[in-house]
């Protein structure tokens, strides 16, 4: 059992953490990171160890003692109070950050940079973080777009960014944005990569959440069929899952045009972009850990089953969940809703 399907908080679980984590595998992570509010990370050290060593990482030289747990975080699960988990802070320092900071509207649970996301990033802000990670922030703001731009100017040159935030309306979001929304915008803007998931949440009779599945928006197909590129449609829990890179000479303020109105210029832009995502040999960040379940499932969509592999939707060979057991692993469906002050 994953989570009730109205519950859940600003927070990384572990479909944040594993992305994360895999992320980190195929280039470290390191550096200046700003986390958007302070994480409330659903894992204790050990658990956070062990994720680190099944995905290859030596945690032999680590000592737990020296392990910071989280005093910061308020706004926590029912049941998740009193738990014993590792900080944000230390999270990122394991994995080789040097500075960690929260960025927030104001100082609540110990933010360090202060602002509104729906204002102009200041100057001062701008090519700050190597690393920025949002557990489900830019759904509770009322401008996405500005918001989007201003953790775009965040980044420095080659910096990076994983976002989770709210594609259905489970939970209290103030906009839900489609994964295409993010990937044209990376696109549009030269980023060197962009991985767009879908996570959709398997519900049982009990009105619970017991797995998900993930799917990718295949760059490939949208680069060959263009306005045939799918739309995901599903009546189910979603969130999208982001990732994305930011390149020597990539822009912030170019906002796209949506596929079925782009004209041959426009997509001969496009395409000259998205081209240069395409030659990028990051593997898949994000899995699914239950059979595919979702129907009728549109071109351009592909399951990553539970070993990364990108494979068709339909009669997908998905084995038996990775993680178990999820009440211990998986945790809450922690960044599916956030609070904001």
């Amino acid at each position: 059992m994953v989570g009730r399907l109205w519950e859940g908080v600003l927070g990384l679980g572990i479909h944040v953490i594993e992305p994360l984590i895999r992320e980190h595998r195929y280039r470290p992570v390191s550096g200046d990171v700003v986390t958007i509010g302070r994480q409330t990370v659903y894992h204790s050290p050990e658990e956070i160890l062990e994720i680190l060593t099944q995905q290859g990482i030596d945690t032999s030289v680590l000592d737990l003692n020296n392990i910071e747990i989280d005093n910061s975080t308020v706004d926590r699960l029912p049941g998740f109070e009193e738990k014993k988990f590792i900080s944000d802070r230390s999270l990122f320092k394991l994995l080789g950050a040097t500075t960690i900071r929260a960025l927030d509207r104001s100082d609540y649970e110990e933010a360090e940079i202060i602002h509104d996301l729906s204002l102009p990033l200041p100057s001062n802000l701008h090519a700050i973080a190597d690393f920025i990670v949002d557990g489900s922030t830019l759904d509770n703001t009322f401008d996405p777009a500005c918001t989007l731009k201003n953790y775009c100017d965040l980044l420095k040159p080659y910096g990076r960014i994983l976002m989770l935030n709210a594609f259905s309306c489970y939970g209290t979001p103030y906009c839900i944005m489609p994964p295409n929304w993010y990937l044209d915008y990376f696109i549009a803007n030269g980023f060197l990569d962009c991985k767009a998931y879908v996570l959709a949440f398997g519900q049982s009779e009990r009105d619970k959440v017991e797995g998900w599945n993930s799917y990718w928006l295949d760059i490939d197909w949208l680069q060959k069929e263009r306005r045939r590129m799918g739309r995901f449609v599903s009546n189910c829990i979603m969130a999208c899952v982001i990732f994305a890179e930011k390149g020597a000479n990539s822009t912030t303020n170019f906002y796209p045009i949506q596929q079925d109105y782009r004209s041959a210029e426009d997509w001969e832009f496009f395409s000259h972009h998205l081209a240069v995502m395409q030659k990028s040999s990051r593997p898949h960040l994000l899995r699914s850990n239950i059979p595919a379940f979702v129907p009728d499932v549109l071109g351009g969509h592909m399951l990553i089953d539970s070993e990364f592999n990108a494979v068709a939707p339909i009669a997908a060979p998905i084995v038996a969940p990775i993680v178990k057991p999820p009440e211990k692993r998986v945790g809450p469906l922690a960044g599916l809703v956030s609070r904001r002050r």
